[in-house]
């Protein structure tokens, strides 16, 4: 039976550690295909403009939800806005298009950072990986520092090519990433 016990210990740690890299590495993959689709947002990163990198990297966040949906379980019975949620029914909460709704934003098809210098958002409009704030741990602390940093290096520091490649994001994965996911050639520090 212990043994049972530590195998399933450790089989979360190891989780606990490969998700955050995974994570990580999906966020760095929509910031240069962010970059790459969107070649006039480098000038605002290089301008080296704190604002303008965290209107980026949310804009990111907003146009490409890290999961299209998530589904749960309903854990108590609950009514909101007239439907009954009753306890152990399934919900799916659409991330993809509550971050694409034309009630919530303008042009929501649009990559447009600038829209985060103008707009407060609340918490049901702006759900990139799901509800909560950072401080309340449902979500990776390090995320938008791990983006804007990505973000800095990609558009300031290095140089680099994007050989021909299928950049369709393929919404049927979880992630959701481009179906090449995003090959870059010829790396090497900008000039």
């Amino acid at each position: 039976m212990a043994t049972c016990w530590k195998r399933d210990v450790a089989a979360v740690e190891l989780l606990n550690v490969i998700r955050p890299v995974v994570a990580i590495a999906v966020y760095l993959t929509f910031v240069a295909h962010a970059l790459h689709r969107y070649p006039h947002c480098r000038h605002g990163l290089r301008s080296g403009d704190a604002e303008y990198r965290e209107w980026f990297v949310q804009e990111v966040r907003r146009f490409y939800p890290f999961f299209p949906a998530v589904v749960a379980r309903v854990r108590q019975d609950f009514e909101w806005r007239g439907y009954a949620f009753p306890a152990g029914r399934r919900v799916m909460l659409d991330l993809y298009g509550t971050d694409h709704d034309v009630r919530l934003w303008q042009a929501p098809e649009t990559f447009r950072p600038e829209r985060f210098g103008s707009r407060e958002y609340g918490p049901c409009d702006f759900i990139p990986q799901g509800g909560g704030e950072h401080e309340s741990g449902h979500r990776c602390p390090g995320e938008r520092i791990v983006m804007k940093l990505g973000a800095d290096v990609l558009a300031r520091e290095l140089s680099y090519a994007v050989p021909m490649q299928n950049l369709e994001i393929d919404f049927s994965r979880l992630p959701a990433l481009p179906r090449s996911r995003f090959v870059m050639s010829d790396i090497h520090g900008a000039p």
